[in-house]
């Protein structure tokens, strides 16, 4: 019966929904497949060559340049035209902060393996929730507080039994995941502003 159930309401989806979510599950598949592939690479770039810094510029720099391209070819609209002081007041500390993300994030899998630095960015929605607390003075009920114990034990027990520990590799994760919920929390308090 629930095979029949779910055939019919399959059936039932017009075909532009069955189109946009085809082309949902391809784009994820996409990034998926891109992130996983994109991590293997840096790791393997950043030991042989231990620049972590340069090869954050270079990405920036090839998106940067290659994003235009992008943009016309899948028909983008132009981004709207900012005040000087957005850009000075949003757009730089945007900026910076995933400057400061990237750059952290690759001296991470520098020095520990992409499994280990994923797993410590796991403690993203913890520095979300904490820094929300005292930046935005966003109130959590306990059980917020409490759902967030089995990823912090994780990290732990994955930093205990993690092989090749490295304490700056685990030190940089952590502040790649900090400067992500920077990132988060200040998009959040720019959306208030507007």
């Amino acid at each position: 019966k629930r095979l029949f159930k779910l055939i019919s309401i399959c059936l039932s989806i017009s075909m532009t929904d069955r189109n946009r979510a085809t082309k949902i599950v391809v784009l994820c598949t996409a990034w998926y497949a891109i992130s996983s592939s994109q991590n293997v690479i840096n790791k393997k770039l950043l030991n042989s060559h231990p620049l972590p810094v340069t090869v954050t510029l270079v990405h920036m720099l090839t998106i940067s340049l290659c994003l235009p391209f992008v943009i016309k070819v899948w028909n983008v609209a132009p981004p709207p035209v900012f005040s000087p002081s957005y850009y000075l007041k949003v757009l730089m500390p945007l900026s910076l902060g995933k400057l400061l993300a990237s750059v952290t994030a690759h001296v991470s899998l520098w020095k520990v393996t992409v499994s280990y630095a994923h797993t410590v960015k796991a403690l993203l929605p913890l520095f979300t929730v904490i820094l929300t607390r005292f930046i935005l003075k966003e109130k959590h009920p306990l059980k917020i507080y409490l759902t967030l114990l089995p990823i912090v034990l994780g990290v732990v027990l994955a930093t205990v039994t993690e092989l090749s520990f490295n304490f700056g590799g685990m030190i940089s994760a952590v502040l790649s995941t900090l400067f992500i919920a920077l990132q988060t929390i200040f998009s959040k308090k720019v959306s208030w502003w507007h």
